[in-house]
């Protein structure tokens, strides 16, 4: 919590405005609650508060009195341009939201160097000493779990609680696409989400999510930036050009909780998760969030890519930190330590184009010790994630 207080206060100080976007999470408001405790709350879901900013944004900020924390600004995204013209000390202004697609296009269209969005961590996302990457400091430092690896990627936070989690998705088909964007079929977006959760962990197909939904290609790309704007998912970019490899330039999606990805795709206990066809993508999708998730709960933002070609080349997850690239690859069922190597060394140009150095790789699997596989070359066992 320390680290995430001081990480925003930073920003703020540097004249930047701070928007923490939620996931439709009900119990990170207790996270919010605490980072917000010493600022003046205001919900911006109340319609006299909407009406006021409607008739006049700037009237309403110097009415505000500072420190202030506007929660759901989601409800009045006009107020975003009011608060980065000026007029309103930024380090004393705390924002949250559980939809950026709107305020994302208009911070487009302002100064974006004065906005910085950032999700919040998830519970039980504290785990995780410090931000990971694969280095013999930071492997070191790694503890088990107490929790058996197919158990959290199969409920993810929800620590078994179907009815909650259930409740989670519909609501969050409800009150952040139904109510904030323009879909207006509800069934229909379920199905989208279930098609959605059936690709987690790969590169998106638009085409399967067309036909399997019956949609445009146009509204499938925006209903998963609608999906994407409630923090539910997010997507994994690729790495730039390397060379003349023929790269996959589409992004891969991974859900920001596996446990709605199993719940989407009907997978209800461990015996079910093991024998589906989604195992392997849902444990991928569960280590990449555990890694990402050790960085949001400092308060930074790891630049990741991966990395696919068309030789089926594959590289799971690349690290950008401090100038130093890290290769992971997640492996569930096995994996050749020649080929990993021969596919980490492809980083080497890269990272030398790009002003980085290549730093050790790391393949993260079920089972076993930490242990060095060869020079600069780690072994991770998901446990300890």
């Amino acid at each position: 919590m320390t680290d995430l207080q001081n990480a925003i206060r930073n920003l703020q100080l540097n004249n930047k405005l701070v928007i923490l976007r939620t996931c439709g999470n009900d119990r990170q408001k207790e996270l919010l609650v605490a980072l917000a405790k010493d600022y003046t709350t205001v919900d911006m879901s109340l319609p006299n508060l909407r009406l006021q900013v409607e008739q006049n944004p700037r009237l309403f900020l110097s009415s505000l009195r500072l420190p202030v924390y506007l929660a759901n600004l989601q409800y009045t995204p006009s107020l975003l341009p009011a608060l980065l013209s000026g007029g309103v000390p930024l380090a004393k202004v705390l924002v949250s939201c559980s939809q950026s697609y709107y305020l994302e296009a208009l911070a487009g269209q302002q100064e974006t160097r004065k906005v910085v969005f950032g999700d919040l961590p998830l519970p039980q996302a504290d785990e995780l000493n410090e931000p990971f990457a694969p280095t013999a400091a930071c492997l070191a430092n790694l503890r088990q779990k107490q929790q058996e690896v197919f158990t959290a990627v199969l409920w993810g936070t929800w620590d078994g609680c179907s009815e909650e989690l259930g409740a989670y998705i519909s609501g969050l088909v409800q009150r952040e696409i139904m109510e904030q964007t323009t879909v207006s079929d509800a069934m229909k977006f379920y199905r989208f989400l279930c098609v959605a959760a059936s690709m987690t962990g790969t590169v998106v197909n638009y085409s399967r999510l067309c036909s399997g939904v019956g949609i445009t290609a146009p509204t499938a790309k925006q209903w998963l930036q609608f999906l994407a704007g409630t923090g539910m998912v997010y997507l994994l970019q690729p790495l730039g050009s390397l060379g003349s490899k023929r790269m996959v330039k589409a992004p891969k999606l991974y859900f920001r909780d596996t446990g709605a990805a199993a719940q989407l795709l009907q997978i209800g206990d461990v015996k079910t998760l093991v024998q589906s066809f989604y195992l392997k993508n849902l444990f991928d999708n569960y280590v990449l969030n555990r890694l990402r998730e050790s960085y949001l709960r400092q308060g930074k933002r790891a630049r990741m890519m991966f990395y696919q070609d068309s030789n089926y080349k594959e590289i799971s997850l690349i690290l950008r930190v401090d100038g130093v690239l890290y290769p992971v690859n997640i492996c569930k069922d096995g994996y050749s330590v020649r080929k990993v190597q021969k596919s980490f060394e492809l980083l080497r140009g890269y990272a030398a184009e790009h002003g980085a150095a290549l730093g050790s790789g790391c393949v993260i699997g079920t089972g076993g010790e930490i242990k060095l596989l060869a020079d600069n070359l780690y072994y991770l066992p998901a446990e300890y994630v």
